[in-house]
């Protein structure tokens, strides 16, 4: 820590040294002229390419210490659009200052945010590498909105965890945590949160959680909050309270419909339901029921979306997404975001069927319930390949089970199984199956007959550090119990406790056993 510190101390007495005035009138009078009015960073210019809400209101911030003039090699990085360009500053003579190394590390993110082959081969480039240990050993003078875009630029750009710059950068972030503008947390938190769990950089990632739930009273703008809830909220329930807090009823007349969209995403990522409930939801009902119909097609379909898994939608904004005029233009869309939003529209038709009794239509035609291919094409997981096997191995035969059942509602089954009234498993493919959009079977199901449904739940189904599910999976939980299932649930962190196959198999006959006696106990 003693080293550090004389470091800094150093650094400090090296610029105060380089940046003091000169001894000649010309120069006495250039410091003069510019002391008249507060200097910005070089990054406020070049940091505008970075994507996010809250990279606008990082940009804004007004140093008040001395700044180089702008020199050409900041109009160089600024208007680079090319690696190479960037690269090839390096060799060229140019007088770089402390943040025109983390400046040009940052134009490089951007210029490849969508080449990750390009990425791959910059890492190896050996400039690219100098570079790095350029600032690396002057990351301590790098302004605070320039060090903040230069972690998420490091995270974006590929570095692998064990990279020695990136923990530089992160140990740096963490040494100035305190001393951080609210702004910078937040965009710290919306920009790079993802990469941090990711990158097994979860010690930073607490960290920024605890400042930013200590300081939320910091926050003065709409904008960070619902960017915080949208972002955050699902890492910290605590923080997503103190957010709510931040008056969002007592600014709700002055809420666009843009900020209202992003709120309930937020709301619904997380299954989270503000405190003064009621009255929030009245005044989205109230907002929708004049404006819903002027967003855009996809938009109109998340913001029903989300309303489902709060279980707050009303009947008219089930007929406004559901009516043929409005679904047909998502029916042949191959795009992700297109499939995306189809699987939503399937999510809320199964809302509109099995729980809302009381509505009449329309529906999705059937031929638009009949599973994509899309909708099975996933990479297994171990947890669901070792699922498999052991229940492979405890039904026997494979007409007494079923995986991968890809239902009418938009969620997919990892298995399932049919019992009798003594617990007997029954030859599935034998009867009928109203959850499947195409036709199964010809006999009834027997008096007392059971369908159990097996969900595995991986880590990512969850919010962070918790043992409560996200919106869209509760929601799926939801469906599948009004479709008449018993749901048996295999939560990844109870898989991890078993060892053996017996453990293994031994812990599926206990879930289906306890499901059956929950619903006898009804």
């Amino acid at each position: 820590m003693a080293a550090r510190l004389v470091k800094r101390c150093t650094c400090l007495l090296r610029e105060a040294t380089r940046l003091a005035p000169a001894v000649s009138p010309v120069g006495q009078l250039r410091l003069a002229r510019g002391a008249q009015k507060p200097l910005t960073s070089s990054a406020t210019s070049s940091s505008s390419h970075l994507p996010g809400p809250l990279s606008e209101l990082v940009e804004k911030e007004q140093v008040f210490t001395p700044y180089p003039e702008r020199q050409e090699v900041d109009q160089l990085i600024e208007k680079a659009t090319r690696p190479e360009e960037l690269l090839e500053l390096l060799g060229g003579g140019h007088c770089l200052h402390e943040n025109h190394a983390a400046l040009t590390l940052i134009q490089l993110s951007r210029l490849l945010s969508e080449k990750p082959k390009d990425k791959a081969l910059l890492i190896q480039d050996a400039r690219f590498r100098q570079l790095l240990h350029l600032v690396n050993s002057q990351i301590t003078a790098v302004w605070h909105g320039t060090l903040v875009k230069l972690l998420r630029s490091l995270y974006a750009l590929g570095l692998p965890p064990t990279s020695k710059e990136l923990r530089s950068v992160e140990q740096e972030v963490r040494w100035r945590m305190r001393r951080l503008k609210y702004k910078h947390l937040a965009f710290l938190a919306e920009s790079s949160a993802t990469y941090m769990q990711e990158q097994d950089s979860q010690e930073l990632l607490g960290e920024l959680l605890v400042h930013l739930e200590r300081r939320w009273a910091e926050i003065d703008d709409s904008r960070t909050v619902l960017a915080m809830m949208m972002k955050t909220g699902h890492l910290s329930e605590s923080l997503m309270t103190r957010l709510e807090d931040k008056h969002v009823l007592d600014r709700a007349q002055s809420i666009t419909l843009p900020q209202l969209y992003n709120m309930l995403l937020a709301f619904a990522r997380v299954n989270f339901r503000p405190e003064r409930e009621d009255p929030f939801f009245s005044l989205v009902h109230e907002k929708l029921g004049s404006e819903l119909a002027g967003l855009e097609p996809a938009l109109q379909v998340d913001v029903v979306w989300a309303l489902c898994v709060l279980q707050q939608v009303l009947e008219a904004e089930l007929q406004a997404v559901l009516h043929p005029e409005f679904h047909t233009q998502f029916l042949g869309g191959k795009s992700p975001k297109d499939r995306s939003t189809f699987q939503k529209l399937l999510h809320i038709n199964a809302t509109a069927q099995l729980e809302h009794p009381e509505y009449t239509g329309p529906l999705l035609p059937a031929s638009a319930l009949v599973p994509r291919p899309s909708a099975l094409d996933r990479k297994v997981t171990p947890l669901q390949k070792e699922l498999q096997e052991t229940l492979k191995g405890l039904l026997g035969s494979a007409d007494k089970g079923s995986f991968m059942v890809a239902t009418q509602y938009g969620w997919v089954l990892d298995a399932e199984v049919l019992l009798d009234t003594d617990s007997q498993l029954l030859p599935l493919r034998a009867f009928v199956a109203p959850h499947l959009a195409l036709p199964s079977g010809s006999q009834p199901l027997p008096p007392g007959a059971k369908r159990l449904a097996f969900l595995r739940w991986e880590f990512p189904n969850f919010n962070s550090r918790s043992k409560d599910l996200l919106g869209r999976f509760v929601l799926a939980r939801r469906h599948l119990l009004a479709a008449g299932f018993l749901l048996v649930d295999v939560p990844y962190y109870e898989w991890l406790e078993l060892k053996s196959e017996w453990q293994k198999s031994a812990y599926l006959k206990d879930k289906m056993r306890k499901a059956v006696a929950e619903e006898l106990a009804k």
